[in-house]
């Protein structure tokens, strides 16, 4: 019998635990196949910390700090504020079509919500949390719900105090838990927005970027907005010249993992194409394996590739990745150092297989019929480019107001 999720009238802890377990679900079905999805978020933290494939548009990060205070600020328990905070969310997605309707329906905007609108199950405050405390916005390190619950005891407090004689003693507490360089929200916040940033917001958030990414590529291009190619397909296709030394071999690092590890989902595919009998498939497939056998030789990411500062780097980011992972990535590199036709290798296939196992078990497409035919049959592989169309968007809202007022002299 297969297995089935039903969505609960529950409270808001419980519901962000099942959505966190849909996404492990599908995050191992459709993403992380071959169990490299620890290293891809562990070079996406080290080039972009604090951003999310979730993230669509930079001015969310000033968003759900409004909005968090305005829930907060009218309520004295935990579960009222949660509720409130989803109206009030609901509310922006309505302000924020309003604002941006002098765009067509095809722009992506990244307005979160604006097809489910009410039905929206995670909401932007989820999204955007981490990256708050990451990125210097949210002064205390608790989940939203903690900073919720200790919002609501915060006002229950205060308003047992007995009122004193003495207006200057009264009992003020303190529920912001947030630093915005006293940046308030604009009077039409929920009635009609948009995504542009002010030059203040921008100027607040490039300060923030440039102390609490600093070190990372996000925080060198986040005060070098002529370095962001808005075309650029990948973080090593940018110019990063004058980038320190430490960036530089991070994306060296991370260009050379994706040209390699590209090579194994491609024939991840191939194997369950010809397992399904996907005659065409299986073509499209083996000609993708050798074009990216010519990018592997054009690009020499097999050659004088420092593995050992490679894993070294890996592990001062996540000293918790795990030695199964290392060792399927360092096996498979040592096949392509030993053939040029990794499609028809024995040893690599049974390297692909023997991993799928590994981290799938019984759930696996290539030695369960089950399971196989359960597969969407959706071959497309992209390389892996670490978030950087999120980030490059990110970027881009930053900078717009500088570069604006740069064209107007």
């Amino acid at each position: 019998m297969s297995s089935s999720f039903g969505w609960l009238d529950t409270d808001h802890t419980q519901r962000r635990r099942m959505l966190d377990v849909v996404d492990l679900f599908r995050e191992r079905d459709t993403v992380d196949e071959i169990g490299v999805g620890a290293i891809r978020d562990t070079i996406s933290d080290i080039l972009f910390p604090g951003t999310s494939t979730l993230h669509t548009r930079m001015r969310y990060v000033l968003f759900v700090p409004w909005l968090v205070d305005m829930a907060v600020s009218s309520t004295t328990s935990s579960n009222d504020a949660a509720a409130k905070l989803r109206h009030l969310e609901i509310r922006l997605i309505d302000s924020l079509l309003r604002g941006e309707e002098r765009y067509s329906a095809a722009d992506n905007r990244g307005i979160i919500g604006s097809e489910a609108r009410r039905n929206l199950k995670r909401m932007p405050s989820e999204m955007y949390w981490a990256c708050l405390h990451r990125w210097g916005l949210r002064t205390t390190d608790m989940s939203l719900n903690a900073h919720l619950r200790h919002a609501a005891v915060a006002r229950r407090l205060a308003a047992e105090q007995p009122e004193p004689d003495d207006p200057g003693a009264r009992f003020a507490p303190n529920t912001s838990g947030f630093d915005l360089g006293g940046i308030d929200p604009p009077k039409d916040l929920l009635k009609q927005t948009n995504m542009d940033l002010t030059p203040e917001e921008a100027g607040l958030l490039t300060e923030r970027l440039d102390v609490h990414a600093s070190g990372s590529l996000l925080g060198w291009l986040t005060v070098r907005p002529h370095h962001i190619d808005p075309d650029a397909p990948a973080p090593w296709d940018l110019d990063l010249s004058g980038a320190p030394p430490q960036i530089r071999t991070a994306v060296e690092h991370a260009h050379r993992f994706s040209t390699l590890i590209h090579g194994a989902r491609l024939l991840y595919n191939l194997l369950l194409a010809e397992a399904a009998e996907m005659p065409d498939g299986v073509d499209q497939l083996r000609s993708q394996l050798h074009e990216w056998r010519a990018q592997l030789e054009r690009t020499a990411a097999l050659d004088s590739w420092d593995q050992t500062d490679f894993w070294a780097l890996l592990r001062q980011h996540q000293p918790r990745l795990s030695l199964p992972t290392q060792t399927f990535v360092d096996r498979w590199i040592m096949i392509l150092s030993h053939t040029t036709h990794v499609e028809d290798d024995p040893d690599a296939r049974d390297h692909l297989r023997s991993r799928e196992f590994q981290i799938k078990g019984a759930r696996a497409r290539l030695h369960n019929s089950a399971a196989l035919e359960r597969w969407g049959r959706a071959l497309n592989v992209s390389p892996l480019v670490f978030r950087w169309p999120e980030t490059r968007r990110l970027l881009l809202d930053l900078h717009a107001p500088l570069l604006h007022h740069q064209a107007e002299f």
